[in-house]
C-alpha cells in the first residue's frame, strides 16, 4: 500500500513538471500556494484536540471544585492536585483510619456513621478526572495529525519547479516529508490506542478495589447484632427492651401512616442498629406498592416499591424510622438491593399465575450509584428471574444527578440500551438540575409536590414542565393529595401522577387485587 502511495505521488510530481514546463513560475506560485493551505488547516486540525485538553482539565478541576462544596467538611486540597487521581493512596489511608475506629467502636459500643460522605469524597474523584481522560487519545491522534503537516512542511523546504533538475529534486524532498509524517501519523494512532487500553485496565482495578473497601468496610466497620450485645451486656439489653416499650407512644417514632422522626439521634442508632440488621437478616423487610396513573382518565398503569420493615414487635414501620440510620452507616445498598431482587421475584411471580404486570418503578440512591455496579446488578436480575426489562422503572434521586453527574450518565446509558425505564425521582423545580439532564439519558420527570406548596413555586410548573417537554421528557408528579394540584398538573401537561389523592401505598396483595380490577379480571 505504501508503494502504490509513492507510485501515486510520483505520477502526480511528474505530470506538474511536465506542466511546470510552460508555466513555471505560476505553477510553482500555486503549488506553494496551495501546500501552505494544506500545512495551515493541518495545523488547526491538529491544535484542536489540545485546546480539548486544556479545556477538559478546566472542566475537572471546575467539577471537583463543585463537589467540594457539597461534601461537608471533608478534605478536598489533595483532590485538586490530583492526589486521588489512582484512588490507592485513598483508599488505603481510609481503610486504616477505619480501622483505628473500630478499636475505638469496641470499647465505646458506638456505631459509626457518615460513610456516605467518606465514600463520595474517594469517588467523586475518579468520576470527576474521568472526562479528562476521555480527552487524551484524540489528543495523541490529532498530535500525530500535527505530526504528518510538519513532514509535509519539510517536504516544502527548496521546493521549485523552474527547471526540470529542480522539479525531481522537489519529488525527493518531498518523498521525505511524507516519510515522515506516514511514521508520526502512525506513532499518534498507536499512542492513542495504548493510552485506551491503560486506562481502561487503571479503571478496573480502581473499581474492584473501591468494591472491595466497601465489602471490607461493612464486614469489619459494623459489629454483628452479638458483638453489640456483648459490649453493652445486660444493662444495653434492658435499654432495648425500655425503649422499644415507649415506642408506640413516643411522637418521634411513626408506623406506616404517621409522621417522621426527630427524635436523640446518637442514642436511636446505637439501640436500633442490632435490631435493623437482625430485620434484614431475618427477612422482615419487605415492599409496598404506591399505584401510579393516568391523570386524565384515572386509569392504574403501574406503581413504586416503598420499602417497610414488619417489625416482629411494632407492626409495619415506615421508612423514616430506618432509613436514615441506614444511609449514615452505609448499609442502604444491601437493603436497596435485597428490595430490587424481591420486586423481580414478585413480577416473575406474576407472569407464571398468567397476569399480566403492569411496570414497577425502584429507588436508587447515590450511594447506590457510587458503591455497587447497578445497571450490572438489574441485568444479573432479569436473567435470574426471566423476565421482560419494560417491566421494571429506575427512579434515581435528584442529588444523584447533581453530585454524580458522571457516574449516572454511565448508569443511565447501560440501563435504557438493556430497555429499563429511568425516571429522574423527586425533582424540586431546581433549573440546574433540568439543564443537566441534557446530557443524561433519563425518559421521565417526576415532580415531588412537596417542593410547590407555595403558591409562586406553584405557578412555577408550567415554566418546568415546558422546559421538560423541549427535552422530550415524559411527566410524571408524587405527592398529589388536593383535587387542585390534580387540575394544575393536567393544565400544564403533565401525564402520569401519584398520592393519596388517588390511593394510599398497598401491600402486594392489594395491589394484586386492584390489578385484577383494572384489566377486568
Amino acid at each position: 500500500m505504501k508503494k502504490m502511495n509513492y507510485l501515486f505521488v510520483v505520477a502526480i510530481l511528474l505530470s506538474t513538471v511536465l506542466l511546470a514546463g510552460f508555466a513555471p513560475n505560476v505553477f510553482s506560485v500555486a503549488i506553494v500556494g496551495i501546500m501552505c493551505l494544506v500545512l495551515v488547516g493541518g495545523i488547526i486540525s491538529g491544535m484542536v484536540p489540545v485546546i480539548q485538553l486544556i479545556d477538559g482539565l478546566k472542566n475537572g478541576r471546575d467539577s471537583v471544585r463543585r463537589s467540594a462544596g457539597t461534601q461537608g467538611e471533608s478534605a478536598w486540597v489533595a483532590a485538586l492536585g490530583m492526589e486521588h487521581f489512582f484512588q490507592q493512596k485513598m483508599l488505603d489511608g481510609l481503610f486504616q483510619d477505619y480501622r483505628e475506629k473500630v478499636q475505638m467502636q469496641r470499647e465505646t459500643g458506638q456505631i459509626m456513621s457518615d460513610v456516605d460522605e467518606l465514600i463520595n469524597e474517594d469517588v467523586l474523584a475518579l468520576y470527576s478526572w474521568r472526562g479528562l481522560n476521555a480527552q487524551i487519545p484524540g489528543v495523541l491522534t490529532g498530535l500525530g495529525l500535527l505530526g504528518t503537516f510538519i513532514g509535509l512542511l519539510m517536504g516544502l523546504r527548496g521546493l521549485g519547479f523552474e527547471t526540470v533538475e529542480m522539479a525531481l529534486k522537489s519529488v525527493q524532498i518531498i518523498l521525505g516529508g511524507i516519510d515522515i509524517a506516514f511514521y508520526t501519523s502512525i506513532s499518534g494512532v498507536i499512542l492513542s490506542i495504548i493510552f485506551n487500553i491503560s486506562n481502561n485496565i487503571l479503571r478496573n482495578i480502581m473499581n474492584r478495589e473501591l468494591g472491595v473497601f466497601l465489602e471490607e468496610f461493612h464486614k469489619y466497620v459494623i459489629p454483628t447484632t452479638e458483638e453489640q450485645r456483648c459490649y453493652q451486656e445486660r444493662r444495653e439489653i434492658l435499654q432495648i427492651i425500655e425503649l422499644l416499650g415507649r415506642l408506640p407512644k413516643n411522637m418521634g417514632y411513626s408506623v406506616a401512616n404517621g409522621s417522621g422522626i426527630t427524635t436523640d439521634v446518637s442514642d436511636k442508632e446505637r439501640l436500633l442498629m442490632p435490631q435493623i440488621l437482625d430485620g434484614l437478616k431475618n427477612g422482615e423487610f419487605l415492599f409496598y406498592l404506591q399505584p401510579q396513573y393516568e391523570l386524565n382518565t384515572k386509569k392504574l398503569i403501574g406503581s413504586e416499591a416503598l420499602v417497610r420493615w414488619n417489625h416482629p414487635t411494632l407492626g409495619v414501620l415506615a421508612p423514616s424510622v430506618f432509613i436514615p440510620i441506614l444511609e449514615k452507616n452505609g448499609y442502604i445498598t444491601k437493603l436497596d438491593q435485597y428490595i430490587w431482587e424481591r420486586v423481580c421475584a414478585t413480577i416473575r411471580q406474576w407472569i407464571d399465575q398468567g397476569m399480566r404486570p403492569l411496570p414497577i418503578s425502584v429507588n436508587v440512591t447515590k450511594t447506590d450509584i457510587l458503591a455497587i455496579d447497578v445497571a450490572e446488578f438489574f441485568l444479573e436480575m432479569l436473567k435470574k428471574y426471566r423476565i421482560p426489562p419494560k417491566y421494571i422503572s429506575i427512579n434515581i434521586a435528584e442529588n444523584a444527578y447533581l453530585e454524580t453527574h458522571g457516574a449516572v450518565a454511565e448508569v443511565e446509558k447501560k440501563l435504557i440500551q438493556a430497555g429499563f425505564g429511568v425516571i429522574l425521582d423527586g425533582f424540586n423545580g431546581d433549573y440546574i438540575a433540568l439543564n443537566s439532564i441534557e446530557q443524561l439519558y433519563t425518559d421521565m420527570l417526576k415532580l415531588d409536590l412537596r417542593y410547590f406548596e407555595d403558591g409562586e413555586k406553584l405557578a412555577s410548573l408550567e415554566g418546568i414542565f415546558e422546559q421538560a417537554r423541549n427535552l422530550r421528557l415524559t411527566l410524571s408528579a408524587e405527592g398529589i393529595e388536593r383535587m387542585e394540584q390534580l387540575t394544575m398538573l393536567r393544565k400544564c401537561g403533565c401525564t402520569e401522577g401519584q398520592g393519596y389523592y388517588f390511593s394510599r401505598p398497598l401491600s402486594v396483595a392489594e395491589f394484586e387485587n386492584r390489578m385484577k380490577v383494572g384489566q377486568g379480571e
